[in-house]
């Protein structure tokens, strides 16, 4: 089976990976001149990172105890899930060794010009046949443009700052008005950490002054696009998205990697059969429409609110203490008259603390 994959960013290396467990030595075609990781926070659950078939230990800067979702007033909660930030640039290109060394085929400076239903056209001239196609061309994808899908894409800015981040053992999410509709993350490495925003970079400098962090030596500046709108077409004939082609990341966390291993098993799974792939990622939590709605609710909210939020889950770990009594909510009776959007967002966090990082 001729399998070609456009795209050697984590969608197209672990898809191939996965191939090659099963049998099948794709071709992967990347159309920069070498394999290189984009703007992104560089975090994955670590559960899911393990059942990559590849050793991803080397390329981990730092193992993290979870999430720290932080309020106004720096009221905190926790989601105790083990995750890590890798140096992704290195990880991606040790599968794309990984990949030769076991039969594969990455063809780098190899730019898609052309598509038909049998084969594609390269910018040097070079037609490649191929049996299936699997677009995983990032969110400006080509192969999603030729099926007639566009994503809805959100614009994000990073800084990687020097830091001492010894005493940074989780990831941060903050939830304030101040900042724009998205909201900030630090992911901390060893010595720096990823400081970024849905938004734009003087956005991001507020955000930095607020938390002290202005001073910092800045050692990269980065900026892209994710797409948020949720997976919607998946497959047409004999051609298949995922990853960013395929708007996977959570919607509500904009978290990318875990969906990605997720998906590319069912994929590798339904390889002769994507109807099937289609369908089963489909009916997975990491399509529910219910994660589509935080990210604006939550920034529709007051200042006040918000703040009354941070009070009400001071201290909650999800899955591991007792979730605070609904009745301490009487306290806040703003909040009392969104309960139903508390609940929808409570339901949004409990599938992204599986499938959001």
């Amino acid at each position: 089976m001729k399998v070609v994959i456009v795209g050697a960013g984590p969608a197209g290396l672990i898809t191939a990976l996965n191939l090659l467990q099963r049998g099948i030595r794709p071709l992967v075609l990347e159309k920069g001149v070498e394999v290189k990781s984009k703007a992104c926070s560089e975090g994955c659950s670590l559960q899911s990172l393990q059942q990559i078939p590849f050793r991803s230990e080397p390329y981990i800067s730092r193992v993290l105890k979870g999430a720290k979702l932080v309020f106004p007033g720096d009221y905190a909660s926790f989601v105790p899930k083990e995750c890590a930030v890798l140096d992704r640039t290195d990880w991606l290109r040790g599968m794309a060794e990984d990949i030769r060394l076991k039969g594969g085929e990455i063809k780098l400076d190899s730019d898609v010009v052309d598509i038909d239903e049998h084969g594609l056209s390269l910018g040097n001239g070079e037609h490649i046949a191929y049996r299936v196609l699997i677009g995983a061309d990032g969110p400006d994808s080509l192969i999603a443009r030729y099926l007639g899908i566009k994503h809805k894409l959100v614009a994000a800015s990073q800084y990687q700052l020097a830091l001492d981040t010894s005493g940074m053992d989780y990831i941060e999410f903050h939830f304030d008005k101040r900042f724009g509709c998205g909201y900030p993350w630090i992911f901390p490495k060893v010595g720096v950490a990823n400081v970024g925003i849905e938004g734009d970079f003087d956005t991001l400098d507020s955000f930095l002054r607020y938390r002290g962090l202005d001073k910092q030596t800045v050692v990269k500046k980065e900026s892209g696009f994710i797409p948020g709108s949720g997976i919607g077409k998946l497959v047409r004939q004999n051609i298949a998205l995922i990853g960013d082609a395929a708007a996977m990341p959570n919607p509500t966390s904009l978290g990318g990697l875990t969906p990605i291993i997720c998906a590319s098993q069912i994929l590798v799974r339904n390889i002769d059969n994507l109807a099937a792939y289609e369908a089963e990622v489909k009916n997975h939590p990491m399509a529910n429409p219910v994660l589509l709605k935080p990210r604006q609710t939550l920034m529709s909210f007051s200042s006040q609110d918000l703040a009354n939020i941070g009070k009400f889950l001071a201290g909650f770990e999800y899955g591991v203490k007792p979730h605070p009594q609904l009745i301490k909510i009487a306290k806040y009776p703003s909040l009392l008259m969104k309960l139903h959007k508390l609940r929808t967002i409570y339901r949004a966090g409990i599938i992204t603390e599986d499938y959001g990082w």
